[in-house]
């Protein structure tokens, strides 16, 4: 659950830091939001196959 919002805080970090004064930017432009972004997506994924895997399990039990 933490990895969403902070693969989005890495995903809006140049933007944040662009009207800041003082900030050097990074000799990889763009490394911050590509990884931000497979962060989310995998963070995602996660949450959707765990929440599959337990829709499943509970449909096999008796009531």
């Amino acid at each position: 659950m933490l990895l969403v919002p902070l693969g989005l805080l890495l995903i809006q970090i140049e933007v944040v830091t662009r009207n800041l004064s003082g900030v050097v930017e990074s000799p990889l432009p763009g490394v911050s939001r590509a990884v931000g972004t497979v962060v989310v997506v995998g963070a995602g994924l996660y949450l959707l196959a765990s929440v599959a895997r337990q829709v499943y399990e509970a449909a096999d039990t008796p009531f």
